[in-house]
């Protein structure tokens, strides 16, 4: 008897053993599973954020999502110093706005997207995505005649799913490595700073024309001036990935 009880005892041991293996083997399985959102930092190779090159090139880049009172001014720095940029335009704001959206695309700018509706694409099925592009598409290609191949999500938000949606869609997926942090209204001259302090070659630069960033046409003139100063060209982001292959960070 007693060395029944034992052998029940092993075998009870190794029942509890097994059952465990097999709940963390199914645990992991879900988690690797589960397809995670990266963030905006992340890589992935689907998504420029930069260009590799050892040429003293940068793009200025701005997202227009709201208002008619910061693009003007933005758009009247650039052509005082004969600097071309990359505009994404929010579909919504370009059908409000076909003057100030078609000035962009008549004054050489390059036109990309900022979608439609200013939502989190990962936290939507792909059909939802796809459909989001499609109509910001329309609305951009209605008011400026340009029809965009280059897109910068809202809120800079992404995961597998929305970048194969972009690229099913005819898009490239395009973020940042340099944040000018204008729409936090840091300051004209923190804006300055935190530009020419982290600008590299190849970098996309990030800014904005909405009238939430109303420091942004001010803070603009000695942007430019720095970055040439430091031996920069600023160009479009086309431009920008002639010089080398688009990276992530």
């Amino acid at each position: 008897m007693r060395v029944y009880y034992l052998n029940l005892k092993k075998i009870k041991r190794k029942a509890i053993l097994a059952g465990l293996f097999l709940l963390v083997a199914f645990l992991l399985t879900m988690v690797l599973w589960r397809e995670p959102l990266t963030p905006a930092t992340g890589k992935h190779s689907g998504i420029i954020y930069k260009v590799k090159t050892d040429k003293k090139v940068c793009a200025l880049t701005f997202d227009i999502g709201w208002g008619d009172k910061v693009p003007g001014p933005v758009l009247d720095v650039l052509k005082q110093y004969d600097v071309k940029s990359t505009f994404f335009l929010a579909g919504p704001w370009a059908a409000r706005y076909p003057n100030i959206a078609r000035r962009i695309a008549r004054e050489g700018h390059e036109i990309g997207s900022h979608g439609n509706r200013h939502i989190n694409y990962s936290e939507y099925p792909e059909d939802t995505i796809k459909e989001e592009i499609s109509k910001a598409h329309a609305d951009i290609l209605e008011a400026t005649g340009k029809a965009p191949h280059l897109i910068r999500t809202p809120n800079g938000d992404w995961n597998a799913k929305v970048v194969n949606a972009i690229n099913s869609a005819g898009y490239t997926a395009v973020q940042w490595s340099v944040d000018s942090l204008d729409w936090k209204d840091p300051g004209v001259q923190a804006i300055v700073k935190r530009v020419l302090d982290l600008v590299h070659p190849g970098a996309v630069i990030l800014m904005h024309a909405s009238d939430s960033a109303d420091q942004t046409p001010a803070a603009l003139p000695a942007v430019i001036r720095g970055l040439k100063e430091k031996g920069y060209t600023p160009v479009t982001v086309s431009e920008l990935l002639k010089y080398g292959r688009g990276v992530a960070e």
